[in-house]
């Protein structure tokens, strides 16, 4: 009779509360103060994928996989004396095993005046929450990248629109100047051919001996800058030739040999064997490398060390020769060094400013790059100039 009383009770308890939980939209329970669950809704039943009788009798924490048995069971201690706690992290057990992330509410409840005290347990499901949250991360995190992207693709189309302004503005004033100087360029040879007739009429001690000596010097000077004028602003058409670079290089070491000896300068080369031939204009390229070298001697008045390298870089898009002259010069200070490969501008005495430009140029027309890094004070104090260019550059003009 006793056990009947009680599924009688039961089954009462049940058709009062079934109602109310099944209105709620969220999975809740209703247990004793130990635990023990009495009734679940289906939204709770569905969520750990079981049926009542399998989860009815038991103890609520049951629902939940061993890790966060305790945390459960620390709510259920805690909300006699506080009646609610919510916000409690923790996973329920699925009927295959899975773990299930919710979060935990429990609430004290008596229905009426005399009634036994229940606690009230909810369980919101939030694997949908974290799924979107993890979306949204993603989201954001490849918004951020494109973003970056985007920036990165702005600079350099900036920095593309700068250099060809640039190259623009170069160009005009290149042809400008050559044209200038082929115009100067004819009647600076009938005064140099002048003053070179007028310098062999006077005697060996004439008084205007040494005037003439003067201006047919200045006079080779002003041809010296109108031929470099003219190559920088209208170059000739490049002659493409495969040929082994470091050939180049030795040509260039033996003519400075014995200007090296005079000045105590030690030659190093460290050629790689990997590097053999690449196609470029040859006659340029020598240009390039003679100026390169001059500057390094002019350096180093005092002695030191010229070092040229080679090598061969295996890169993703394009195989390239890599060319370093440097010397233990005394260097170039950082704002000189940002207008080195301007045209006209110079630091020496009786430079043009167009060396360094025309080298330039031409490595550019390579399809090639030019860099410069120089220290003035330190052990490592001193220049090095690194050409890098591909192998086999397509032909185009200067």
């Amino acid at each position: 009779m006793p056990e009947a009383a009680e599924q009688d009770t039961s089954a009462d308890f049940r058709a009062d509360y079934a109602p109310l939980l099944k209105a709620l939209m969220e999975g809740v329970c209703l247990c004793d103060l130990d635990g023990r669950l009495l009734i679940a809704n289906k939204a709770l039943l569905d969520l750990v994928d079981a049926k009542a009788d399998d989860v009815i009798g038991k103890s609520v924490t049951e629902l939940f996989v061993t890790a966060s048995h305790q945390a459960v069971g620390q709510a259920l201690a805690q909300v006699a004396t506080k009646r609610t706690v919510k916000g409690i992290d923790a996973q329920c057990r699925t009927s295959n095993g899975a773990a299930l992330p919710v979060s935990v509410g429990c609430l004290l409840f008596k229905p009426n005046e005399g009634d036994r005290q229940l606690v009230l347990v909810s369980m919101r499901d939030l694997s949908r929450e974290k799924k979107l949250s993890e979306e949204l991360s993603r989201t954001q995190s490849e918004s951020e990248s494109l973003l970056a992207e985007l920036d990165e693709a702005y600079r350099q189309l900036k920095g593309a629109q700068e250099e060809l302004v640039r190259r623009e503005r170069l160009a005009a004033s290149g042809e400008l100047a050559a044209g200038v100087a082929h115009e100067i360029r004819n009647p600076l040879s009938i005064i140099g051919m002048s003053i070179q007739y007028l310098h062999s009429k006077l005697s060996p001690g004439h008084a205007f001996r040494e005037f003439t000596s003067a201006i047919i010097k200045k006079v080779e000077r002003l041809d010296k800058i109108t031929t470099q004028l003219i190559n920088y602003g209208r170059p000739r058409e490049l002659k493409l030739e495969a040929r082994d670079v470091r050939r180049n290089l030795s040509q260039v070491l033996h003519l400075a040999t014995s200007k090296c000896k005079a000045q105590g300068v030690r030659i190093v080369r460290r050629f790689d064997r990997k590097l053999q031939k690449i196609k470029c204009d040859h006659d340029l390229m020598d240009q390039v490398f003679t100026n390169l070298v001059t500057n390094a001697l002019e350096a180093m008045p005092k002695g030191g060390v010229l070092t040229v390298e080679t090598r061969f870089d295996e890169d993703e898009i394009r195989n390239q020769a890599v060319i370093m002259i440097s010397d233990t010069g005394y260097g170039i200070p950082p704002k000189v060094q940002a207008q080195l490969f301007k045209p006209f501008f110079t630091t020496k005495r009786n430079g043009t400013g167009l060396g360094l430009a025309i080298s330039h140029r031409i490595i550019d027309h390579h399809h090639g790059a030019i860099s410069c890094a120089s220290q003035t004070r330190g052990a490592r104090r001193g220049t090095a100039f690194t050409i890098k260019l591909p192998i086999t550059p397509p032909k185009e003009r200067l």
